[in-house]
């Protein structure tokens, strides 16, 4: 039985407005004007939150929120730097990648093997294709720590940092 507007309606136009008004309590950290330092940000709140879910055993989200970290992390150089106007959208997950090989901050081979990661990995194991394990988590979240915290130093922005 399909869902009927009948069915979600008072809780979508419940969800609609609150996308739609402002006003509201932002996430702490995070109610700054920097579209720079938004992303880095929320590239910290996706590396808390995935070790938080990797020590609950969500492995599954775990590897959605490492990759969100190091493309959030990425954006942000990019857009520290210049090379992204905060006001385009990424295109897609990958963007911030290939960007960033495009500019020379990241080798080609880094951009293609974090992508290929990306796509054999992350979208496997998002739709369930593939199997979230403690392993791949813990690896992939080691990954984004890594690059999280060498992107913050090389930059001198570990004071706007707000990983836990």
């Amino acid at each position: 039985m399909p869902i009927e507007l009948d069915d979600i309606e008072p809780l979508l136009t419940e969800a609609e407005e609150a996308f739609r008004w402002g006003g509201q309590q932002p996430e702490d950290g995070l109610d700054i004007s920097d579209a720079g330092l938004i992303q880095l940000r929320k590239a910290c709140r996706s590396l808390s939150g995935a070790y938080r879910l990797l020590s609950d055993g969500y492995y599954t989200l775990t590897i959605e929120a490492a990759f969100t970290s190091i493309e959030k992390t990425l954006l942000f150089w990019l857009i520290h730097e210049g090379h992204h106007d905060p006001s385009n959208p990424p295109q897609s997950h990958t963007t911030a990648i290939q960007r960033s090989a495009e500019v020379g901050f990241i080798s080609d081979e880094i951009a293609t093997r974090l992508v290929d990661l990306w796509r054999m990995n992350r979208a496997q194991t998002y739709y369930q294709d593939g199997l979230a394990t403690q392993e791949r988590a813990t690896a992939l979240l080691k990954l984004a720590t890594h690059t999280h915290s060498y992107i913050i130093d090389l930059v001198r922005v570990r004071h706007e940092c707000v990983c836990e």
